[in-house]
């Protein structure tokens, strides 16, 4: 059994005993998916700390370089990649700002929105991150072969479809959206 995980069973036990009959077996993957849910984010955390970023800042860095040249977004943009509120979403945006890694660019065609692009300073930033990101998820993921990657991987993308676009999952469709 992977340690730290003794308490799901014990977690099962208990509910089976209260739902004797009911087959349960969808309950433990979902806990499991849970705790590595607050792993992971502890995860990105620590590696992401070094660098002075959040998960939530790197990720709007990252959306602003994967956006390609001139490496600029709407803050509407920036919505589907950082899941807050447009209030949470401005305040980042400010640090950001103030830090000197993003900056905001008037919108000649819409003088009520600016666009948010990445600075020099940011694309630097961004990149050693990203680099500590890939080399901690290597560290990772070493115990895993490149086989045990990929099969893990599928099934993810297909509990991801399960949650996303439900109907999909039952009937084989494609998925109707696939969030960044």
């Amino acid at each position: 059994m992977a340690p730290g995980m003794d308490w799901l069973d014990d977690f099962a036990a208990s509910w089976a005993s209260q739902l004797p009959g009911r087959d349960l077996s969808s309950v433990p993957p979902l806990a499991r998916l849970g705790r590595l849910a607050s792993l992971m984010d502890e995860f990105q955390k620590r590696v992401l700390a070094p660098h002075g970023l959040t998960p939530s800042e790197y990720s709007i860095l990252g959306a602003l370089r994967r956006a390609g040249r001139p490496r600029q977004l709407r803050p509407s943009d920036l919505y589907q990649t950082v899941a807050c509120t447009p209030g949470g979403l401005t305040k980042m945006i400010d640090r950001l700002v103030r830090r000197g890694l993003v900056q905001r660019i008037e919108n000649v065609d819409d003088r009520r929105s600016a666009y948010i692009r990445l600075t020099a300073k940011g694309a630097e930033l961004e990149r050693r991150a990203l680099a500590s990101y890939v080399e901690g998820a290597d560290t990772l993921m070493a115990p895993l072969s490149a086989a045990e990657r990929a099969t893990l991987d599928g099934w993810l993308e297909r509990l991801r479809i399960c949650f996303e676009d439900p109907e999909a999952a039952r009937t084989g469709r494609q998925p109707t959206s696939r969030r960044a």
